[in-house]
């Protein structure tokens, strides 16, 4: 919870449901889905334990945000969550609109910081290559500038979200016509690069 009492999923930690989740903080260490699933003792994606659909189904399942009904656990890494689901949207995109895969892009968000993998430097600020990797030229959208308390600044706030939404639109729009159609936008909750 933050300082203006939002109730924030941070996707970026190491846990499936984020810190404080009623379903983890409820759940007794030693028990086998502790162990398992909290403790990183699951690698799914290299040795998947045979009871694998069951778990996800009446472990992670019955705790999933309503109306999802799949769910894809990475080995706690953010770097591979992010991979596999940039994959993922970048298939599916490409099947649903008969595109190329090789022609779609990725927007991610400026001050954002996906992992270290070629793809999620390519959606994430440059200021986090440190290394110079070769990465693809993906577009960035601007990031809100958003003013604390929240209420207080409600005004200013809408005013940059909008801006920010149509700078995204817009370049989602000249990336369509270029033929690069953005087929996946990586949006992380909260942005820590450089503490902004």
């Amino acid at each position: 919870m933050d300082t203006d009492g939002n109730i924030v999923l941070d996707m970026n930690c190491s846990l499936a449901l984020g810190y404080n989740h009623d379903a983890i903080a409820n759940q007794r260490m030693g028990t086998n889905s502790y162990d398992r699933f909290m403790q990183g003792k699951v690698d799914v994606s290299h040795l998947p334990p045979m009871d694998y659909s069951d778990m996800l189904r009446e472990v992670v399942m019955p705790v999933a945000p309503e109306g999802m009904t799949q769910v894809h656990l990475s080995d706690n890494n953010a770097t591979s969550a992010n991979d596999a689901a940039i994959s993922v949207a970048l298939f599916n995109y490409a099947m649903k609109h008969e595109k190329n895969y090789k022609n779609l892009t990725v927007m991610g968000l400026e001050s954002s910081s996906h992992g270290n993998s070629i793809a999620t430097m390519s959606c994430s600020d440059p200021s986090v290559n440190t290394n110079n990797t070769p990465t693809f030229n993906w577009p960035l959208a601007p990031l809100p500038k958003i003013q604390y308390p929240y209420a207080h600044h409600a005004h200013a706030n809408e005013a940059e979200e909008k801006r920010c939404l149509d700078a995204a639109a817009n370049m989602i729009k000249e990336h369509r016509d270029a033929g690069k159609d953005i087929g996946a936008i990586i949006v992380e909750p909260i942005s820590n690069l450089n503490h902004r």
